[in-house]
């Protein structure tokens, strides 16, 4: 947390141990709080790995920025590698740290170098550097470093990173690792199994701190304890500790986010993998009984095809977020009943755009294209395409911005939907196997290109 800006002053030197991070701290125009002290002091600490997990919000990027940058500053010969699930992640980490870095208190003792740069994002001329690595664990195989930091670790795909960090504590007697994270969605997650460890040991549970040792490893998290209500809010403050996050911002939040973004990310719960995606009465207030949009307007077209026992769907929504149609097609039929659909909507509105699946529907839309229908937009249904639709169509139905007639198959499959978490964020997925969503990941890929500039459709070609 930034202080007030005062007049700057160089510091003279930046001593190691716990008070001279408080001392850096404050050169830095940084008023620590006091869970940022406790992170620093088991940073700093006798275990060589450290482990937080605590809400969002709560000063992690900056805690562990500090902390970096003093290692930077008072190791001889340091080298730390700053991961993260994606460069992305990384980089917000970095840019946090370069802004210290560049701080007048400490003006010169460090360069600072692109996020991208192979030599390194932090150099200490004549001493050490901080790399920025990301992803696949391969990246920091060989590598001895003297402190190694992970970033939002219930984010990464697989375990190969943490792997990679945890083996490399063997190359250096005085190694640490710091992780720092939000809580993942399973506890089957190589951030979990952390956990797992840290709880096996010795554990000491204070209202909504833990704090646990196991061989090696120091673990804290702050959560709202289990079997408390989750709409407590004070009970949610005490889970965050960050003095800007007060009763009042966190109720506002909790009207904003999916039921299981608010547990994971706010109040630290662990394993909520799956949940439900609209708070209560959500769909129900955007409805607007005897809605019609006039023929001519111009709409874009969500096309979901379904295998299996699943539906096919089609819907239709304007430039603002008015459901215009929806046509849900089942059995074998329903690829070539779909196309009709397509067709049908097309002689009736203007088409500005349409959205599709091209699995099972790749053919179809290239004739389509070819009788000046379009432009066809391949959505692929990969967590890259879908979490960033399903968040975008929960923002809209949440904020009211999206308004509908109802439709029975619509209302049924946005009842039938779940929030599934993935490695990227939460995505529509469907709570059983019997239970079809498809018009509403229609109308999820419709609003994400209707929300989305013209200019970025891409062609998916001719016939």
């Amino acid at each position: 947390m930034k202080a007030p800006p005062q007049k700057t002053r160089a510091l003279a030197d930046v001593r190691p141990g716990y008070r001279g991070l408080l001392e850096l701290a404050r050169a830095l125009d940084i008023d620590t709080a006091p869970h940022q002290r406790q992170i620093a002091r088991a940073a700093l600490g006798r275990e060589r790995q450290v482990c937080v997990v605590i809400p969002r919000g709560n000063y992690k990027t900056t805690t562990m920025a500090l902390v970096a940058l003093h290692h930077l500053l008072t190791v001889p010969s340091a080298s730390v590698s700053l991961g993260a699930a994606s460069r992305e992640l990384a980089a917000i980490a970095y840019s946090a740290m370069r802004e210290m870095a560049e701080h007048p208190a400490i003006a010169g003792r460090v360069e600072a170098r692109s996020v991208t740069s192979s030599r390194g994002a932090l150099r200490v001329p004549g001493g050490g550097v901080l790399r920025v690595l990301s992803g696949r664990g391969d990246r920091a195989v060989g590598q001895t470093d003297s402190m190694m930091l992970l970033d939002e670790a219930f984010n990464l795909r697989d375990g190969s990173l943490l792997d990679a960090f945890e083996s490399a504590l063997v190359k250096r007697a005085d190694a640490r690792l710091i992780v720092i994270s939000t809580p993942a969605p399973s506890l089957d997650s190589p951030l979990g199994r952390i956990r797992s460890r840290a709880l096996s040991g010795k554990v000491t549970v204070r209202g909504a701190k833990t704090d646990a040792t196991a061989p090696g490893l120091r673990y804290i998290e702050w959560g709202v304890p289990d079997g408390v209500s989750l709409d407590d809010m004070a009970a949610v403050k005490r889970a965050n500790p960050a003095p800007t996050l007060t009763p009042a911002l966190l109720a506002e939040q909790r009207e904003r986010v999916t039921p299981q973004a608010w547990a994971t990310l706010h109040c630290g719960r662990w394993g909520v993998g799956e949940a439900a995606w609209l708070p209560p009465a959500a769909w129900t207030t955007c409805r607007e009984a005897g809605l019609v949009v006039p023929d001519g307007e111009p709409v874009v077209l969500g096309v979901d095809v379904g295998g299996g026992r699943a539906e096919t769907a089609v819907v239709a929504v304007t430039d603002d977020l008015r459901v215009a149609a929806v046509e849900v097609f089942q059995g074998d039929g329903a690829v070539l009943e779909v196309t009709d659909a397509v067709r049908r909507l097309a002689a009736r509105f203007a088409v500005r755009e349409v959205a599709f699946d091209p699995w099972r529907w790749q053919g179809e839309a290239l004739r389509l294209e070819a009788e000046g229908i379009g432009p066809m937009v391949a959505f692929p249904q990969s967590h890259a395409r879908m979490v960033p639709a399903s968040e975008g169509l929960h923002a809209a139905i949440v904020e009211r911005r999206l308004r509908h007639p109802g439709h029975p198959d619509l209302d049924r499959h946005v009842a039938n939907a779940i929030a599934k978490a993935t490695g990227r964020g939460w995505r529509l997925e469907q709570s059983g196997r019997d239970q079809n969503v498809d018009a509403v990941v229609a109308l999820a890929m419709a609003v994400e290109r209707a929300n989305a500039p013209a200019a970025a459709a891409e062609l998916v070609g001719w016939l």
